[in-house]
């Protein structure tokens, strides 16, 4: 029997052939499940006050735009991770911390915690995440606890809930903080112990992952104080906080009185103080750690300075033998220079050469040696000093200059500057060379003498001042001369 494939084709493509049915049905099938992947699914904790029991469920944009209040550009200030996103190696993200109110509900970025709180639910996004699973579960503790209170004192329902997931936030995070502090102090001790003891080595590439892994704790820590310092800056904000009493006032016909953000503003500067100690103590490490640094480049430095007053040795010891060298290339040209039959020729040339060597390699080493140098870092040390001392007391300087062109014809000399600035300074001893400091700094001319045109602000002043007395001068002469009744 024979077959042919070109004969085939007409019964696969009619309309009414089952392969295409079949093919179809597969490319249906597979579109479908593309657009399912297409759109992004966010795993949510649902927990409800009422109950408390917690349910987890996949939810698109769409269902948590329509369930919710919050505006669709809060989904940026949340920082969500959908199901498709968790499929990629790397989710690398700038932390964003952020607490606002959005009508009946409140919008939470903070920590490790993304979350929108009404009045008796609350939803916990990114429920994947190890901490969001404890701290749903920490935190339907902390329902059932108040239920039981409620139970016996009627009083606790007065307790806004959304006022329990604030404090309940901002704890664990706080908590969560103060954890990881306490986790970087070993390590940042045992690191800086380990480099301090082996300088030579490669110390400051090991510790840069840790200064890099404080600097990104410091970001978060720093961002989550500016978030309460925000709202403790915003009145409005912290009343709007209050959305069971936001509402029950709606109900009523009311408003919130403007006393009530006091409730919120208690529970974010305590929350702020201990955010701010974590945020000194994160200082306080990397305080450690740059000094580490600075000691191990000056550690480093001094090494080089090492090996370059070697290198500087090995030139100066060249640099004589070179001068005996040259001498002995000279005489080795074999020309006649006189001095050959000589009979102490030899010992001269020898003895001058060597004496010429030594004197050349004393003056370099005396030139680089330890003393010079410290005797010019002392000599600096001593005008820096000085300067310091003479601008120590600049009311003394003041009034000086004032008073002293005031009283001499406006010049003065050295010796009545030193004698006037000696009286009004609050040191008992003023040396003479802080004196010549002052005196020469101000000394534009360099003649010896100040003049009162080398000081235009004390001349507008001084002449202000006999205007005054010639003033009331006049005014006292025309008192005098009018005759009286």
């Amino acid at each position: 029997m024979s077959f042919s494939f070109s004969s085939r084709i007409p019964l696969i493509f009619s309309p009414n052939s089952k392969y295409l049915a079949a093919f179809g049905a597969c490319v249906r099938r597979q579109f479908q499940a593309t657009s399912k992947e297409s759109v992004p699914l966010y795993k949510v904790t649902k927990l409800s006050r009422r109950n408390g029991e917690i349910s987890t469920k996949y939810l698109p944009t769409s269902e948590i735009m329509h369930d919710s209040s919050i505006y669709a550009r809060d989904l940026f200030s949340l920082q969500l991770t959908s199901k498709q996103e968790r499929k990629t190696k790397r989710q690398i993200k700038t932390p964003r911390t952020a607490i606002l109110p959005r009508g009946k509900q409140i919008l939470l970025n903070f920590g490790a915690i993304r979350a929108v709180v009404g009045t008796d639910e609350v939803w916990l996004f990114d429920a994947h995440t190890v901490a969001v699973k404890e701290f749903a579960l920490e935190l339907q503790n902390i329902l059932e606890t108040e239920w039981k209170k409620h139970e016996n004192n009627e009083e606790h329902l007065n307790v806004p809930f959304e006022l329990i997931i604030l404090e309940a936030v901002l704890r664990d995070t706080t908590n969560i903080f103060q954890r990881r502090l306490y986790l970087y102090e070993p390590i940042l001790s045992r690191a800086l112990d380990s480099v301090s003891k082996d300088i030579f080595s490669d110390g400051m590439i090991r510790i840069a992952p840790l200064q890099e892994s404080l600097q990104a704790f410091e970001l978060r820590v720093r961002k989550s104080l500016r978030c309460i310092s925000d709202l403790l800056n915003n009145d409005e904000d912290m009343l709007g906080l209050l959305i069971t009493e936001q509402h029950s006032a709606e109900k009523s016909g009311k408003i919130v009185e403007y006393a009530e953000h006091e409730k919120v503003e208690l529970l974010l500067e305590e929350y702020g103080r201990r955010l701010n100690d974590v945020l000194y103590e994160i200082n306080f490490l990397l305080t450690r750690l740059h000094s580490t640094q600075e000691f191990l480049q000056l550690a480093m430095s001094s090494f080089r300075n090492r090996m370059i007053r070697m290198e500087l040795y090995i030139g100066i010891t060249g640099l004589s033998l070179g001068i005996g060298t040259a001498v002995a290339g000279f005489f080795g040209m074999n020309l006649l220079s006189g001095i050959e039959e000589h009979p102490a020729a030899f010992y001269l040339v020898l003895g001058g050469t060597s004496l010429t060597s030594l004197v050349v390699a004393g003056s370099c080493i005396q030139f680089i040696s330890t003393k010079s140098l410290q005797r010019d870092a002392e000599k600096h040390l001593e005008e820096i000093e000085t300067l310091g001392n003479a601008l120590s007391d600049m009311n003394a300087l003041d009034v000086t200059i004032k008073n002293a062109l005031r009283n001499s014809n406006c010049t003065m000399s050295k010796e009545e500057f030193g004698k006037a600035l000696k009286r009004y300074h609050a040191l008992d001893k003023i040396k003479q060379a802080e004196i010549d400091l002052l005196f020469d700094s101000l000394d534009q001319d360099k003649n010896g003498t100040l003049f009162l045109d080398d000081f235009p602000a004390y001349s507008n002043e001084l002449i202000k001042e006999q205007d005054q007395v010639m003033l009331l001068e006049t005014e006292e002469a025309s008192t005098r001369s009018q005759p009286l009744e």
